[in-house]
């Protein structure tokens, strides 16, 4: 099981979720001081922007997150049947893929909040955290997984055919 290439990058895919899952993933700052942040779960603002919190928050982020958690660990455990590790390896990339356009449009709504609210000359600077580049790296290596998945399957049916 851990010897397979895969169960390192679908075990790097659960990691990576995990640490994404409970940090900050963007802060916008008015001079120098943070005016407001988004994690996973939530959408916090400071001071004069307290009205700006919602409880529409992007709270799908963190569901997909913990999804792809469990789909990561159950292809770890899954390691006999490559089929089905290769669905829920697809299916994790695709949850992935949406986890990032779904990111993009709450920073995007955010920003045209922060704008609408702040006016002027201050304009809230969006700064994105290094932890939001982490759906992105477990796209790459959930890829890679995929690859060595057929390269699994490929090798047990051409041993198939010799006997």
């Amino acid at each position: 099981m851990i010897q397979r290439i895969q169960t390192v990058y679908l075990a790097l895919v659960l990691i990576l979720s995990f640490v994404g899952l409970i940090s900050n993933i963007a802060e916008w700052t008015v001079a120098d001081t943070v005016v407001a942040h988004i994690s996973n779960f939530t959408f916090g603002s400071e001071g004069q922007f307290t009205s700006l919190d919602s409880t529409s928050g992007p709270w799908c982020l963190g569901v997909v997150l913990i999804i792809v958690m469990f789909l990561s660990g159950l292809s770890i455990l899954l390691f006999r049947k490559r089929m089905r590790q290769l669905r829920l390896t697809i299916f994790s990339t695709i949850l992935l893929v949406g986890y990032v356009a779904a990111y993009a449009f709450f920073v995007y709504i955010y920003q045209g909040k922060l704008e609408g609210v702040v006016g002027g000359d201050s304009i809230p600077t969006l700064q994105i955290k290094f932890v939001a580049t982490f759906p992105v790296l477990s796209i790459i290596l959930n890829c890679l997984a995929i690859q060595g998945i057929r390269k699994d399957e490929a090798l047990v049916r051409s041993l198939d055919r010799i006997r």
